[in-house]
């Protein structure tokens, strides 16, 4: 039990100098320097004789001095001169506890070895120094140090006992730890040379994680790690210390953004650049990671004793690679050593706890979560951290080079004459254009594969495409030139159809393809040119599929598919066009199953594996090779069509898939994006699991799904296609939840789906698929209220997803499943309006529901049954004195109608239904007709 009974408001700042201004203070510092200095050497000086410059500040002098004196007498371990023994040993106690020795001393106190007279136990207590007597956040700093540490628990960090004041001076007491600080040992080690035990250092630092685990947990974030405030005790246990500058994440004042507090060189970047705010348990992963960094090379990650430099060091470079400094350590111990100290908070452990997770699977010589950067990587950090000088350099240098192509060109037109001016004027415009390629097309290519950075893409994709046109104005019989405008094109249109914008990427698309085939039937028939022209009449197709334009993109699948073809068959070890032909097969296969034709969609898919499987470098391909992708995707998407036909097919090919992803993964070399692949292979195999009837272990998948593709939304939240997968995978889970009866389950399952999908259909309105996927989501919604007895909230529902089904189909009339999903919709809504008695709104539906299937007879007499029935419940709603506005009769007449059109578009009669009274008269004048 802590003892708070002499706690007084710490942080509240003394009245005597409360009036006064900064310089006032600043002033007031100085003469209580000068008169501590002067009672250390036994000759104080008269308070008028101190104060003789700054009379105003007599009065508040005085309410200090004798504070001073007492902390003075405390401080030096003895009582004055002349002093007896009795008085002596009386100015060496504070409260309970005598003073026996200072063990140390820093900027937030001085810390003594005593005796707590009334338990008779040895314990260490710290004082607030006597300067922080006109600073009032010092004194909150040290309130709050105490509050922090008292309130911890953890077998690693030292406990407080009690908190007080005493005489003006303010402490807290701790339990005493024998030992030394880990600064003291690693200073011996360097002294002598001798590296620590790689193994001893890993432990220790585990240890420490997990403490600051604890006090995260706990709400307090410590803030200044570092070796002086670990302790190691005789028998070898290190402590946690000092959390003077320790803030309690549900106090935001302590700090206000841009005070910096901690040690600089193990500060983390946002800490360094006085970032507060966002000062997290991530912060204190960073100074221990430099900790552990500085215990293993017995020198710090960053060096100097000037502050500024230190700044710009943490900011602008990384450390040297631990391994450099000591080759021996292990290249998993750098890697997760890195991670803790990226520069980034999002790129480091989420906690302190997984920090010690990976530092014991290096002691255990396990695979760390941990994975060395790539050079995607490296240019991602890179270009975040100078995002501002990014865009300004681009800028400069794209502006630069347009009057450098401008000036080129007066240059060519004025001296036209001279033969040498006019080849250098060309060969200054090919490298200008170079530089533009890279400085554009290229760096785009680059950020690729970076997630949320499509919107930078796109505007290095259009500047380079509005200079190649300004080159193309100038020469424009160029066929350099013409291939790069194809190209650029065909790059700016893959990237319109990846961020939903299909009606422009087709036009860009299509500009691309019209270059292409103008350089091919100038006479350029080369492999490249052919691969490139393969490769945008496949683009083609897929903005062209997006857009619901399906037989427009069948026309160039095909084609692309016999340009790859002819390719490969020319040169067999010709692994891009290989690649590109088993890509365009697979792609038309989906295209295939999307317009209801599984059975040739299955034989295109097996056709797709048998092209990248016959590649003479199949049985070695690499991980990350595009052919090994490929088959990963026709694994997949195989998977995805037989799950209802052949679940226990499906399962294998999902299951074969997610082989080829983690190889890829487990590579190295893998992006977010191969990361967002298996996850949607995870997607296939809970689908194919759930047909199967395994529920259990399809919502496991679905669940592993969703896990991965949180952790991608949180590292990169503007990433939309990252949210679409995770709808998806969320509206899967919730089918599968319902199944199993577990409604309320499945009824937030759905609410997340809509929370990321609504976003993204209102952010891409003209997108057909987006649209037609939260209407199912919305039905599925509809369905678990219904199954939790809340009918008005899935009335609603219904409703929308009647209302997003409409606009997918009016944006892609060709695409049948929006008719059958929109159909399905619309019997829904009617059915449940019908158990709501609201049969007017219900016939509408229906009405509604009819006028899709005009040439459909099967379909048009399911809605005269639906009809029918909707005649009958008036009925009985009549009989039970619930008035309707829907009349019985009227009803019955649309049936009628309904039937006598189905009929006359062939209609099979079934006897069930036209054997009932109210179809009399169509089955009698049927019968007539046929006589």
């Amino acid at each position: 039990m802590l003892d708070y009974s002499f706690i007084s408001d710490l942080s509240v700042e003394p009245s005597a100098t409360r009036h006064l201004s900064d310089a006032q203070k600043d002033r007031m510092t100085l003469l209580l320097d000068r008169y501590l200095s002067a009672l250390e050497q036994d000759v104080p000086p008269a308070l008028e004789e101190l104060a003789v410059d700054d009379p105003e500040l007599i009065e508040p002098l005085r309410c200090y001095i004798n504070g001073l004196e007492d902390l003075h007498r405390i401080a030096a371990g003895f009582a004055p001169h002349g002093a007896t023994d009795a008085a002596a040993d009386d100015e060496k106690r504070l409260g309970d506890f005598r003073l026996l020795e200072e063990v140390g001393r820093g900027g937030m106190g001085v810390v003594y070895r005593a005796r707590q007279l009334s338990l008779e136990r040895i314990v260490a207590i710290k004082l607030l120094p006597f300067a922080a007597v006109l600073d009032a956040r010092q004194i909150a700093r040290f309130k709050n140090e105490a509050h922090a540490a008292a309130g911890l628990n953890h077998p690693n960090i030292v406990p407080v006992y009690t908190v007080g004041v005493q005489r003006g001076v303010h402490y807290y007491a701790m339990q005493f730890i024998e030992g030394r600080s880990l600064d003291a040992v690693i200073a011996d080690q360097s002294a002598r040379g001798e590296m620590p035990d790689v193994d001893d250092s890993l432990r220790r630092a585990i240890d420490v994680a997990q403490a600051l685990h604890a006090a995260h947990e706990f709400g307090v974030v410590h803030r200044d790690i570092k070796p002086s405030n670990l302790i190691l005790d005789k028998d070898d246990k290190i402590w946690v210390t000092d959390f003077g500058l320790a803030r309690c994440q549900t106090d935001a004042s302590m700090t206000k953004t841009g005070d910096i507090v901690g040690t600089m060189k193990y500060m983390s970047p946002e800490q360094a650049r006085g970032e507060s705010a966002i000062v997290d348990g991530r912060t204190d992963v960073y100074s221990l990671g430099a900790t552990l960094y500085e215990m293993l090379c017995l020198r710090p990650a960053y060096d100097g004793n000037d502050t500024p430099a230190v700044l710009r060091q943490i900011e602008e470079r990384s450390p040297t690679p631990l391994r450099s400094q000591r080759a021996k350590i292990p290249q998993d111990l750098e890697t997760v050593i890195a991670k803790a100290m990226s520069k980034s908070r999002d790129d480091r452990y989420e906690t302190a706890l997984q920090f010690a997770e990976d530092l014991q699977r290096v002691l255990d010589g396990q695979p760390t979560v941990a994975r060395p950067p790539t050079l995607v990587d490296r240019l991602a950090h890179w270009a975040h951290a100078h995002r501002n000088a990014v865009a300004m350099t681009f800028a400069f240098g794209l502006f630069t080079l347009l009057g450098l192509s401008i000036s080129i060109a007066m240059i060519a037109s004025a001296k036209q004459e001279s033969d040498a001016n006019a080849i250098l004027a060309k060969r200054s415009d090919r490298l200008a254009r170079a530089t533009v390629d890279r400085l554009g097309a290229q760096m785009a290519e680059l950020l690729s594969d970076i997630p949320a950075a499509s919107s930078v893409r796109q505007q290095l994709l259009r500047e380079t495409l509005t200079y190649y046109q300004a080159f193309a104005e100038q020469a424009d019989d160029d066929e350099t030139l013409t291939e790069d405008l194809a190209i650029t094109f065909g790059k700016i249109g893959s990237l319109q159809n990846e961020i939903g914008s299909p009606a422009e990427a087709i036009a860009s698309l299509e500009e691309s393809m019209r270059l292409f085939q103008q350089l091919a039937d100038a006479g350029r028939p080369n492999a490249t040119l052919q691969n490139r022209l393969a490769s945008s009449e496949n683009n083609l197709a897929l903005a062209l599929d997006r857009a619901g334009r399906y037989q427009a993109a069948q026309q160039h699948y095909e084609s692309a598919i016999q340009r790859w073809q002819d390719l490969s068959d020319a040169d067999p070890a010709d692994v891009e066009a290989r690649a590109g032909w088993a890509m365009a097969v697979g792609n038309f296969a989906l295209l295939l199953s999307k317009t209801d034709r599984p059975d040739q969609a299955e034989a295109m898919f097996h056709r797709s594996l048998e092209i990248a499987q016959s590649a003479p470098s199949a049985a070695s391909v690499a991980p990350n090779a595009p052919l090994a992708k490929q088959l990963a995707s026709t694994y997949q998407n195989l998977s995805g069509l037989l799950a209802e036909r052949d679940p226990g097919q499906a399962v294998s090919y999902a299951r074969a898939a997610l082989e080829y992803q983690m190889r890829e993964l487990d590579d190295g070399h893998a992006s977010p994006t191969a990361a967002a692949r298996v996850a949607l292979t995870l997607n296939s195999l809970g689908a194919a699991q759930s047909a199967c009837g395994e529920s259990d272990a399809a919502i496991e998948s679905y669940r592993q799904a969703s896990e991965l593709q949180q952790q991608l939304i949180g590292r990169w939240p503007g990433e939309l296609t990252y949210q679409r997968d995770l709808a998806v995978t969320q509206n899967n889970l919730g089918m599968a939840l319902a199944a199993q009866d577990q409604f309320d389950s499945a009824r937030r399952a759905f609410d997340q789906a809509l929370n990321y999908q609504v976003a993204l259909t209102e952010a891409f309105a003209d997108d057909a698929e987006l649209q037609s996927t939260l209407g199912g989501i919305y039905n599925n919604h509809a369905f678990v209220l219904e199954k939790l007895n809340r009918h008005p909230q899935a009335l609603d529902s219904y409703r929308l997803a009647v209302q997003h089904q409409q606009r997918a189909l009016l944006a892609a009339p060709e695409v049948p499943r929006y008719r059958e999903y929109l159909s399905k919709h619309f019997y829904n809504c009617a059915r449940l309006l019908r158990e709501s008695d609201h049969f007017d709104q219900a016939v509408q539906f229906a009405l509604q529901r009819r006028d899709l299937w005009p040439d459909d007879g099967d379909r048009l007499a399911s809605v005269a049954e639906e009809l029918l029935t909707t005649a009958q419940q008036i009925r009985q709603s009549v009989a039970a004195n619930r008035p309707s506005q829907a009349i019985a009769s009227d009803c019955i007449d649309h049936a009628k109608e309904t039937l006598k059109t189905a009929t006359e578009v062939g209609y099979q009669h079934a006897a069930d239904l036209l054997n009932r009274p109210e179809f009399a008269e169509l089955m009698q004048k049927q019968h007539l007709d046929e006589t």
